[in-house]
């Protein structure tokens, strides 16, 4: 005899809330342009949150979370050692990339 089925829907559902906060995060910190681009607080806390969404995609088997946020975190890893410039493209690409994570949560 098996083990019991065990339902992971009340745990997928907290983190999918505990995601769209970190989204909103992120889309707090990136309407922050000026900072990101001068390498503040809203730069560093962009990189957090893609860094914390791109690790609990992967254990709660959100592949597409996990490629989104793992581009982000490169393209802060980039602006920060100087090797982006933190112009017009990236800030639009980095907001297609927030808006493509909320899609994936929205309900």
């Amino acid at each position: 005899m098996g083990e019991p089925a065990f339902d992971m829907s009340e745990i997928i559902a907290l983190y999918k809330e505990d995601a769209r906060q970190a989204i909103q995060g992120m889309r707090a910190a990136w309407q922050q342009w000026p900072e990101i681009s001068a390498g503040g607080q809203a730069r560093q806390n962009l990189r957090k949150l893609s860094h914390q969404l791109r690790g609990s995609g992967r254990t709660y088997g959100f592949h597409d979370v996990t490629r989104v946020s793992k581009a982000i975190e490169n393209i802060m890893m980039k602006l920060e050692k100087k090797t982006l410039d933190a112009g017009e493209p990236v800030r639009l690409s980095l907001q297609k990339k927030i808006d493509r994570l909320a899609r994936v949560f929205k309900d």
